[in-house]
């Protein structure tokens, strides 16, 4: 029955005997503890880091518990007090290892990882590394975690390669999960951190079936019967009527998405006439944004094929009612992932309908239709993506594909990778498997054929505020059709000064000349910080006609001063041509200034013997 269980949900059962054991282990049942721990160790050995951090299950989180880390390991160790273990009485130590074990503890615990970064990047740990690790294995092995932990969140290029060191040393390592359990290098804690920064858990809303196009028969013929009429240039919405009662109440073994998918698509208004298949979507959940829902979707409707040809993928049980009135029932029922991104416009593709994804963070400030048609006809393109401003980076806030096979098996290949990745962030993704400025692996990635893309206009019509380094726009308020906040947070944009008076950092938000965000004191949902975002600027006047006629939002005094404050007069140039994304690397000085590069090895480790000394004020 054991085997069974665990070739049925390993994971499940692995959740079940990490915690068998530290109930036996605070019960102070060693046997139970010690047959527990065998069972749990060969699990952990058997899964590859980024499923441990990526599950639902809470595996690590039940190893990081102060009370546990206390006790005797099953055989009678104590390893949370093991001089050898934690560096301690080294004569000349290369690095500052009692300070470092001691920031995970104690009142400097909540800031672990901001001052734990002077010692993974500093320059012992990048000149002599095998010399550390020969001198205190456990705490080098703790450093690779946080680089690991470190690159899943910002550089995911150098995950792989220090993933692979903590894979070598769980196997390698007799009493790893005696270690794991119960030492004060804080190894659960990092890995129970780096589950909770997972940006997704395993779960899609489309069976592998529904993604891969292998659907049974009777769903085959539809999608063929959709997929022609597209393809001819012809009104999917009519193919689709004339299928019967089928389209409405799909076969049990579809997903609710896939079923609320198909069932919608009679809704869609009237197609542009030079692509009757075009629709658009974004995705919507949560408080902060589902209550801008009303106005998101009227504004939309008053452009016309924006809001007539809107799907919302409501990934909370809020935003599908709200949906349900504001969206005319179009609306698909999911989950919050961030692949999501990908997912329903790869339905979508396989349906035959071309999209147009637009995070919800942006206003219309006329109908894209016309622009983004022309643009992927001249190419052709089969990928419209937007980009930045001042640099070669691309944000896929707002994104184009053509219902092509090349489109289709490029976004498989997408989903494949982020559902295998799950600290991957999307952006980064979708640039490196354009081949583009930013790469997800430190090694060539095996990529399908790249399908025809091309930029937006990112300087006049696709355009952001200049929040972050790089943004911005130029040119006419008139010629601007879709402006995206970047999250809807003014985050490093403007703040009050100690007078009251709005300050201008990033030209969101100033009396004179920038956007005056009103009396925020009075309406203090909105605000964080003395700050209004953009979003809640943007959707929150009081003149109705700006959501329910297609009137220039230009001509609201507020969101024009929004506009007018991050327009530049200047593009700069000296970002172009650079890699975009967050860039590991930081150096620390954690035991003074290293020697020069050429020195020879004995020179380094002296030089790290006395920066330590210093420190300890020896």
């Amino acid at each position: 029955a054991y085997l069974q269980h665990v070739e049925d949900c390993p994971l499940g059962v692995l959740n079940a005997e990490l915690l068998l054991y530290t109930v036996a282990q605070l019960q102070g049942d060693s046997e139970s503890a010690a047959f527990y721990a065998e069972r749990a160790i060969r699990g952990i050995r058997s899964l590859p880091l980024h499923i441990i951090a990526g599950s639902r299950w809470p595996l690590l989180a039940l190893l990081t518990s102060e009370q546990l880390r206390k006790q005797l390991t099953p055989s009678g160790r104590d390893v949370a007090n093991d001089t050898i273990m934690n560096c301690e009485n080294l004569e000349e130590p290369l690095l500052n290892w009692r300070r470092y074990q001691s920031l995970f503890w104690g009142d400097d615990r909540k800031d672990w990882y901001e001052n734990s970064i002077r010692y993974v990047f500093s320059w012992q740990m990048r000149e002599i590394p095998q010399a550390l690790a020969s001198e205190c294995p456990l705490g080098y092995l703790l450093t690779t975690l946080i680089k690991a932990f470190t690159c899943a969140t910002s550089e995911s290029s150098c995950y792989a390669d220090n993933a692979k060191q903590v894979e070598a040393w769980l196997a390698e390592t007799p009493d790893a999960f005696d270690i794991l359990a119960h030492s004060r290098w804080p190894l659960a804690v990092i890995l129970n951190h780096m589950a909770r920064g997972s940006r997704h858990r395993y779960h899609l809303d489309f069976t592998e079936a529904e993604l891969s196009g292998k659907l049974p028969r009777s769903s085959t013929e539809l999608l063929s019967r959709l997929g022609s009429s597209g393809e001819d240039g012809g009104d999917i919405t009519s193919t689709l009527s004339q299928l019967g009662p089928w389209a409405g109440s799909l076969a049990s073994q579809h997903t609710q998405s896939f079923r609320d998918l198909v069932s919608l698509l009679p809704r869609l208004g009237a197609g542009h006439p030079e692509a009757p298949s075009l629709i658009y979507m974004t995705m919507i959940y949560g408080a902060k944004f589902n209550r801008h829902m009303k106005r998101f979707c009227s504004r939309a409707r008053a452009l016309g094929v924006p809001g007539e040809r809107l799907i919302l993928f409501t990934l909370d049980d809020e935003a599908f009612k709200l949906c349900l009135t504001e969206n005319d029932q179009r609306c698909v029922r999911g989950t919050q992932s961030i692949v999501n991104k990908f997912t329903l416009p790869l339905l979508c593709a396989r349906l035959g309908l071309d999209v147009v994804w637009i995070d919800l963070d942006v206003f219309l400030m006329a109908d894209p239709t016309p622009a983004i048609v022309g643009h992927a006809n001249r190419g052709p393109y089969d990928i419209l993506i937007s980009g930045s401003f001042e640099s070669d980076c691309i944000c896929n806030g707002i994104v184009y594909f053509r219902a092509t096979d090349a489109v289709r098996d490029w976004l498989l290949a997408v989903v494949v990778w982020m559902y295998n990745h799950p600290y991957e962030h999307d952006q980064k993704t979708f640039s490196a498997f354009l081949d583009y400025t930013e790469t997800v692996s430190s090694r060539p990635l095996d990529l399908p054929t790249i399908p025809a893309w091309d930029t937006l206009d990112p300087i006049n019509q696709f355009v952001t505020p200049d929040t972050f380094e790089g943004n911005g726009w130029s040119g006419d308020v008139d010629r601007i059709l879709i402006y995206h906040f970047l999250n809807g947070e003014s985050d490093k944009g403007s703040s009050l000064d100690a007078s009251g008076t709005w300050t201008r950092e990033h030209g969101h938000y100033t009396e004179e000349g920038g956007a005056s965000p009103g009396d925020c004191k009075a309406d203090m949902a909105n605000c964080k910080d003395g700050r209004v975002s953009l979003m809640d600027l943007f959707y929150g006047q009081e003149d109705e006609d700006l959501y329910r006629t297609p009137k220039p939002a230009h001509e609201n005094l507020a969101i024009r001063r929004a506009l007018l404050a991050a327009r530049k007069d200047v593009r700069r140039t000296d970002l172009l041509g650079k890699p975009c994304g967050p860039m590991v690397g930081v150096v620390g000085d954690s035991a003074g200034r290293p020697p020069p590069r050429a020195a020879s090895l004995e020179e380094l480790l002296e030089a790290a013997r006395k920066g330590t000394a210093k420190a300890l004020g020896l």
